[in-house]
């Protein structure tokens, strides 16, 4: 009798609490679904139903709410005709909450996930414009905070630009852009792989030429570290050489010889350092082999007045010991 009771009595709880609580916290099963799910949090009955829907808050710019209501589509209706535009179109409302990253990965998501959407074209391009403001300096968006993107960040969206559509308008200028945030960031070596690619892969496109002396002033810049790359130096003077060759019209020209004279004064100077250190500790015949490769090599280096002074000095100790 008396587990009864306490029975009966759990029960009138269980129904009490349930009765206080039935508005706002319950679960029901779905066929369409086959899930248990909170009425509160339901999609509609259909996916076509639940697109609409979304759209009309989406078309009333009330984005938050419109990207909520897509976000159904993809937990409840992943295999739909549906999810594919409710996944392009939750970039479109992350775009319009200013949250550009986010929209990226959303429109990224639509190519992974559904390879056969009509709107790959339209994907690129959305993710090539969001790349170039992230590459202008317009902010992004994280759980309500405003900040810029890092380099790192935006390179990964110019390389599935290239790799989503290889062959598209936007791919060239897509790497070169890859290039230049590597320079951004002093990642020289990769900067310089960047633009080669543009001449091994669209070598008649537009920015063929600039990618051609982009090269040759990576190698250029990082020569001239602090440690000094002779290797590279000669690399840089010699790629400068060939674009001035193959395009003698381009405005770049002056340029090209600007840098790779300036490469010529850091050589010789290196030179001459090394010769000035023979010379300091007596190896006479070091150093004028190195005061003479700054005649030979360099000419019209600032440096080689002091060069053709030293060898001099050097001749006349020579004389002297013997």
């Amino acid at each position: 009798m008396k587990n009864t009771l306490r029975l009966i009595i759990i029960i009138i709880t269980l129904l009490l609490l349930h009765n206080t609580t039935a508005g706002y916290c319950y679960w029901m099963w779905t066929p369409q679904t086959k899930k248990w799910i909170n009425p509160k949090y339901a999609p509609k009955d259909t996916p076509k139903e639940q697109l609409l829907y979304s759209m009309d808050f989406f078309y009333a710019k009330e984005y938050k709410k419109a990207l909520a209501e897509f976000k159904k589509i993809i937990k409840f209706y992943k295999r739909s005709e549906a999810a594919s535009e409710a996944q392009y179109y939750m970039g479109r409302c992350y775009e319009e909450l200013n949250n550009p990253y986010h929209a990226y990965e959303s429109y990224q998501k639509v190519i992974d996930d559904y390879p056969f959407t009509q709107r790959t074209d339209e994907i690129i391009k959305r993710q090539f414009d969001i790349a170039n403001k992230l590459y202008s300096g317009e902010n992004i968006k994280f759980i309500g905070i405003s900040f810029r993107a890092m380099p790192e960040h935006i390179i990964d969206i110019y390389k599935k630009v290239v790799s989503n559509a290889p062959y598209s308008e936007y791919a060239p200028m897509a790497q070169f852009r890859i290039g230049e945030l590597y320079k951004r960031i002093a990642f020289y070596q990769e900067a310089r792989d960047a633009f080669q690619k543009i001449l091994d892969d669209y070598p008649d496109s537009d920015i063929a030429i600039e990618a051609k002396f982009q090269v040759a002033m990576c190698a250029s810049i990082a020569s001239g570290g602090s440690d000094y790359d002779q290797s590279l130096a000669e690399q840089a003077m010699d790629e400068f050489d060939e674009f001035t060759k193959q395009n003698p019209d381009s405005e770049l020209v002056k340029k090209a010889l600007k840098e790779k004279k300036e490469i010529i004064e850091k050589r010789a100077d290196y030179y001459l350092k090394t010769a000035m250190f023979y010379e300091r500790i007596g190896k006479y015949k070091a150093a004028s082999i190195y005061y003479n490769k700054i005649l030979n090599e360099f000419p019209s280096a600032s440096t080689v007045p002091a060069a053709v002074g030293r060898l001099k000095i050097i001749e006349k100790r020579i004389k002297e010991k013997k």
